[in-house]
């Protein structure tokens, strides 16, 4: 009876790691306040809270570092990674004067920001997925935004996204159209569609890698995809094993690009990266959905960027008002690499788009 009920358990956790890896993600787009509502959560935010307050209360036992930089017009950053967010802010926002007051924040689940869940539920992996799913997932990231655009009291946000955090600024732009009036995509990780064309990122890094870089890779990858298991490890393992992609990327892009310039990161999210890895399942197509965004869009790539130029138009092809910048002389970072040339691309922009 044991060893049945032991088989039993592990063909449910087998099958639901299947499922995540080769079915649809548990993320609905246009779903996010009914999905709130369902767990009895709203997107009000505690009133007086300053927007240039270190930490931001975005709901009960929640809040989210915030670094704010410069003068004037306001502009929200959604950081990427998944879950790794910047030891500090850009160094192109330093050179936008008093035209931009710009706000950084460590998503939850990540940074210095409060991380709701240390441990999965251990009642049964999918009751875990679920649980991880909708408090670190991307309805709640969402959210988050939308309770940031309230607590700074704006009709509508301009919006930097970079990296994954394009993918959360575009749907958020297409959750609520009404509620942008400008967004910028940073070297946008191409996920409208899943499988995306070119080769995932995983993909990407490892063919740049020496022949024990490419074994390293394939290991950690296999340790990921082993879900279940991740799903009964702590927030500090997960963040570690996390963090060891980032060095397989560096190594990457130090082979391909020596004398390339990195930012610092800050701590990463365990939970938070499968959280949004369960989002996004294996197959998805939202493209039809991005029409929605009204925003007009800036997208920069960076030449140099180990994504190639393809992949990064297609997600301005799913944008009804997008444009496509590329800038010389820089890879996934342009606001290190060439930080003038970024700022004044983006200056140029937000000057054409009025509040």
């Amino acid at each position: 009876m044991v060893v049945a009920l032991g088989a039993l358990v592990l063909l449910v956790g087998v099958a639901a790691g299947a499922w995540w890896w080769m079915g649809r993600g548990l993320f609905q787009p246009g779903t996010v306040e009914q999905t709130l509502a369902s767990r009895g959560e709203t997107l009000e935010v505690p009133s007086g809270q300053r927007p240039d307050a270190p930490r931001w209360q975005v709901a009960p036992g929640v809040e989210l570092h915030h670094v704010a930089v410069g003068q004037g017009r306001d502009v929200v950053v959604v950081h990427g990674g998944p879950g790794v967010p910047p030891a500090a802010p850009w160094r192109a926002a330093a050179l936008t004067g008093d035209a931009l007051r710009w706000h950084f924040y460590d998503q939850r689940g990540c940074g210095a920001s409060s991380r709701p869940l240390t441990r999965a539920p251990a009642d049964g992996t999918w009751k875990a997925m679920q649980e991880v799913e909708a408090r670190l997932g991307l309805a709640e990231q969402l959210a988050d935004l939308e309770r940031i655009r309230r607590l700074l009291g704006k009709e509508r946000l301009t919006l930097v996204g970079h990296s994954f955090g394009a993918l959360v600024a575009a749907l958020y732009a297409a959750e609520w159209p009404e509620r942008v009036e400008a967004l910028v995509l940073v070297a946008p990780a191409p996920l409208v569609t899943m499988p995306a064309g070119d080769g995932d990122l995983f993909t990407q890094v490892g063919a740049r890698l020496d022949p024990e870089g490419r074994r390293a890779m394939e290991a950690w990858l296999a340790h990921t995809l082993d879900f279940a298991a991740r799903l009964k490890e702590d927030e500090a393992t997960l963040a570690g094993h996390f963090e060891r992609f980032g060095l397989l990327y560096t190594q990457a892009v130090r082979k391909e690009r020596p004398g390339a310039r990195l930012p610092e990161s800050g701590r990463p999210g365990g939970l938070l990266s499968l959280g949004l890895y369960l989002s996004l399942g294996r197959h998805h197509d939202w493209s039809a959905w991005l029409g929605r965004v009204r925003a007009p869009t800036l997208v920069i790539h960076g030449a140099e960027d180990l994504q190639p130029r393809a992949a990064t138009a297609r997600v301005v092809e799913a944008l009804p008002h997008a444009q496509l910048v590329e800038l010389a002389g820089t890879g996934h970072f342009p606001f290190e690499e060439q930080p003038e040339a970024f700022a004044t691309t983006l200056r140029a922009f937000l000057d054409e788009v009025k509040p």
